[in-house]
């Protein structure tokens, strides 16, 4: 049996010419969960980054609360 699959959207905001707080710890997260996520879908506003992921439970469950986002592909309600 697969693993159950967890959704999740992730917002950063990085307005400045060097990678803020929250883009640089959306990069950790995906450094350390490179082989159990998957980037479904990512998008760019200029200063805004959202990416659709999936991935176990434990990999979701490990993105920072401030990165969460509720979209139409998130579990979150």
């Amino acid at each position: 049996m697969a693993p159950e699959t967890h959704k999740a959207t992730i917002l950063a905001m990085n307005p400045g010419e060097h990678p803020s707080e929250e883009y640089t710890l959306v990069e950790k997260w995906l450094e350390k969960w490179q082989n159990q996520v998957t980037v479904a879908d990512y998008s760019s506003g200029g200063w805004e980054h959202m990416w659709d992921v999936s991935g176990s439970k434990q990999a979701i469950d490990d993105i920072p609360a401030k990165l969460r986002c509720a979209s139409r592909w998130t579990d979150w309600k």
